[in-house]
């Protein structure tokens, strides 16, 4: 689908912002593409490798105190990585659906302003035919 003059794509306001980062505070926009990458790449590996390290602890002939460090080390490691990922996943979501809403009341607004003007040349229009309709 073509672009439109008085329509933007929610894409086209993300890309606003991340622009406008980038001027305003370039530390903050590298912190982005770091975490954007981190979040894309890194998390599945490290979702892996938690579960690489806890599937052997339950068949390792080990004391449960072993266990139990093992298992606290990689829960802790997972928090580590997971819940800043999971933060970014939602702030990204929530800056899309932020993008969205805008970009449905820019749309709306147009229309709304577009029908005004249609009303009003009706308006014309009918007061045009009945001049007519009265001479």
């Amino acid at each position: 689908m073509g672009k439109h003059a008085h329509v933007r794509h929610p894409k086209e306001v993300v890309q606003e912002a991340k622009n406008s980062r980038r001027r305003d505070n370039k530390l903050l926009y590298f912190n982005d593409i770091v975490l954007e990458w981190i979040t894309n790449h890194v998390l599945a590996s490290v979702i892996l490798f938690d579960i690489a390290l806890i599937v052997p602890l339950l068949t390792l002939k080990a004391p449960d105190s072993v266990k139990i460090t093992l298992g606290v080390i990689s829960g802790s490691w997972i928090q580590w990585w997971a819940l800043p990922a999971l933060q970014r996943s939602q702030n990204k979501t929530q800056a899309q659906n932020d993008a969205k809403a805008e970009v449905d009341h820019e749309t709306l607004t147009y229309l709304a302003k577009l029908q005004d003007e249609q009303m009003t040349e009706l308006k014309g229009i009918a007061e045009i035919l009945r001049n007519l309709k009265n001479k």
